[in-house]
């Protein structure tokens, strides 16, 4: 009497093809290993199928004594389940997803120059300066300008940023400009990492209102025109270079430094008060609720 040991030619085709699709795979550059075994898998249980149907045929004619290999089945039903799994993955999106943040690569790259030069029903600009570091010059132009840096985990070296939309928002309302940068945009699990660096150019003579989250801002007022006005619970930082005609104040600051005047304790938490003069002081800066700062 014949035994027939199902099982075991159902290990050893799933093994063949394997390694058929793998060396296939690897020869005609088919890039990912994952979509051969997404491809061949279902094989396994076809085969196994075939395999047992064709010994329960061959039993009824022949005395053959059939035996279940139950190690090569358990090996062939491991194989399946991982080939169901990575399906599901790939069906699911989690498998591209994986593939996407092992692949993902730091990119730094311009961000999209953003202008307005219509200003002249424009007598003040409030300035919402977002979650990035920001610099802020007064230019004797008259038009607003932004520019700068970023940096995002990309793939294919595909830009995060194609246009100044996707980064500022900008809006006149009767006589003001309103200008808000946003957060940079993101692909969920994928660009945990992103920062920018913006220089942000205002006419000297407009009157400006910046609000802050807390990120770093620093000012360098050159020529200026008119009075800014400044509150963010940040750092902020103003260089004021040479033959500036400026009065810098600050209100409720933790921090204060520079060669600063009349620093007065406004409460228990340590907050404090104080101006700088340069010139005249014929213009103010003035800066409320800050954490630090510091005037060169």
């Amino acid at each position: 009497m014949r035994t027939w040991r199902v099982g075991s030619f159902s290990m050893g085709a799933a093994l063949l093809l394997l390694g058929v699709f793998l060396l296939l795979s690897q020869v005609l550059k088919w890039g990912d290993p994952s979509v051969a075994l997404l491809s061949w898998w279902p094989i396994i249980f076809i085969v196994l199928g075939v395999e047992i149907i064709v010994y329960l045929a061959r039993s009824q004619k022949e005395k053959i004594s059939i035996q279940y290999d139950f190690i090569s089945i358990i090996f062939i039903a491991v194989l399946g389940t991982c080939g169901l799994a990575m399906a599901i993955l790939s069906s699911s999106g989690l498998l591209e997803l994986a593939g996407n943040v092992v692949k993902a690569e730091v990119q730094t790259a311009d961000l999209p120059r953003y202008e307005e030069a219509s200003l002249n029903s424009i007598d003040r600009i409030v300035v919402d300066t977002g979650s990035f570091p920001l610099t802020v010059e007064s230019t004797e132009e008259k038009t607003v300008s932004l520019f700068g840096t970023y940096q995002a985990e990309t793939l294919n070296g595909k830009k995060m940023i194609k246009s100044p939309s996707d980064y500022v928002l900008a809006e006149k309302k009767g006589d003001t400009l309103f200008i808000k940068l946003k957060e940079l945009p993101r692909q969920r699990f994928i660009n945990h990492y992103n920062d920018a660096d913006a220089t942000l150019l205002i006419p000297a003579d407009k009157k400006v209102e910046f609000k802050g989250i807390g990120r770093d801002l620093t000012f360098k007022p050159r020529g200026l025109k008119n009075d800014w006005e400044i509150n963010t619970p940040g750092w902020v930082k103003i260089e004021t270079g040479e033959k500036v005609d400026l009065k810098i104040e600050a209100n409720k600051v933790y921090e204060l430094e520079g060669e600063w005047k009349n620093i007065k304790d406004v409460n228990a938490e340590d907050l404090k008060s104080g101006d700088i003069s340069f010139g005249k002081g014929t213009n103010t800066i003035t800066i409320n609720h800050a954490n630090r700062v510091e005037v060169d």
